[in-house]
Parts: structure tokens; C-alpha cells; sequence
């Protein structure tokens, strides 16, 4: 046999197989894995407030669904009928959701797990998911103001738990009551529609997604 051919065929072999399925899945793991670390979502409790710049003016939307994970989780895992003609969440009988993306800064900065607060330093970039209600609340608000989300810097307060919650938007103030301005940014992050890609099969067993 010639030698060429022995090397096509060694080739083949660390492209093919079983264990280029389990090379393909551990690759799509640990790039999801590093887009959450990298891009977390905003979320306030209530009574919570902080103040965020936008990022894009207008919403990168899309149909999803919210589920729970195997350690009991609320997560919003993005539809695969985004993407793709069927959805194993959908047939399961999942039902679907629809949410708005928005990239944000938000400028409280850095979170101190140990001593489970804000510590201020650096702005981070987090993706920010709303309903119909929220994003109808952001497009009436910059109708009124005249202007893009990108133009100012608004402070989000939230009000109520679950269902029940509410969302305040102003413009942000600082502490002489003038009006924080945006700051120059450069994202170094993902963009939304990447951020909202739709699981795989394998994600959605591997990570136990069901309904409520």
C-alpha cells in the first residue's frame, strides 16, 4: 500500500469516529460555557436599581423557551425553530416565549461573590432579555425622550417578584442631579445572535431542560 495512502487513511481517523463525535460535543460545551462567562445576564431583585448603557439601539429578537435545569435552574434556552425546522423542547410540549436582547453596560461595575455586592471598578457588558411589556416600556421611552438607547445612560429599578414585577425607567442622574453621560466602549463580546443560539439535542439532555 502505498505510504500516501496510510497517511490519508491515519487522517481520517482523527476526523472520523465516534471520538470526533465526542471531540465536537466537548468544542460546542466549552464554547457556550465561555460566551456565559464572558457575557452574564442583567437581573435585578426587587427594590433593586442600577443604571446601564445600551449598547445597540435596536433589540435582537427571537422565540424561546423558559425551562429549568437539572439542578432546578430557571434558564431562557432559545428555540432551535430560530434556527432549524424542529425543536426538540417544542415537541416535548415546551411551550414557547417570545424576547427582545439587548447588549448593556452595566455601570454598577464588578460583583464581589464573598461580599455579595457591587464594588464599582469597570462597567460589564451583560445581555439584558425582555418580554413584549419592557421592550414596548423601551420604545416609548426614547419616543418621548427624542432619542437612540444608545444616546443616554437610564437607570432600571425594579418592583414586585415573579410575575408581579414592574420596571421604572429615568434617566440616570448623578450625585448633582446632572445627567450621566454614555462613556466611549468598545464591545470585545459576542453579539446577541450569537449570545442566543439555540441549544443542541446533546446541550438539551446534557443539560436536563423540561417545563415547568
Amino acid at each position: 500500500m502505498p505510504k500516501s495512502h496510510v497517511r490519508s487513511h491515519g487522517s481520517e481517523r482523527k476526523t472520523n469516529g465516534w471520538g470526533a463525535v465526542a471531540r465536537r460535543q466537548a468544542e460546542v460545551k466549552e464554547h457556550r460555557e465561555a460566551l456565559e462567562n464572558q457575557v452574564r445576564e442583567f437581573w435585578l431583585r426587587s427594590g433593586e436599581s442600577a443604571n446601564v448603557q445600551f449598547l445597540q439601539n435596536e433589540p435582537y429578537c427571537f422565540y424561546a423557551h423558559n425551562v429549568k435545569d437539572k439542578n432546578g435552574r430557571w434558564k431562557v434556552v432559545p428555540c432551535q425553530l430560530n434556527t432549524q425546522d424542529s425543536c426538540t423542547l417544542c415537541n416535548s410540549g415546551v411551550k414557547q416565549t417570545w424576547k427582545a436582547a439587548f447588549k448593556i453596560l452595566d455601570l454598577r461595575g464588578q460583583w464581589d461573590k464573598d461580599k455579595k455586592k457591587f464594588i464599582g471598578g469597570k462597567p460589564t457588558e451583560k445581555i439584558w432579555l425582555v418580554g413584549t411589556t419592557i421592550a414596548q416600556q423601551l420604545k416609548q421611552f426614547i419616543d418621548r425622550k427624542g432619542k437612540d438607547l444608545t444616546e443616554m445612560v437610564i437607570e432600571v429599578t425594579r418592583s414586585g417578584e415573579g410575575k408581579d414585577s414592574t420596571y421604572n425607567l429615568g434617566i440616570a442622574l448623578d450625585d448633582d442631579d446632572r445627567k450621566i453621560r454614555p462613556i466611549e466602549w468598545e464591545s470585545d463580546t459576542p453579539d446577541c445572535s450569537e449570545l442566543c443560539t439555540p441549544p443542541n439535542d446533546d446541550e438539551i439532555d446534557e443539560n436536563g431542560y423540561r417545563g415547568e
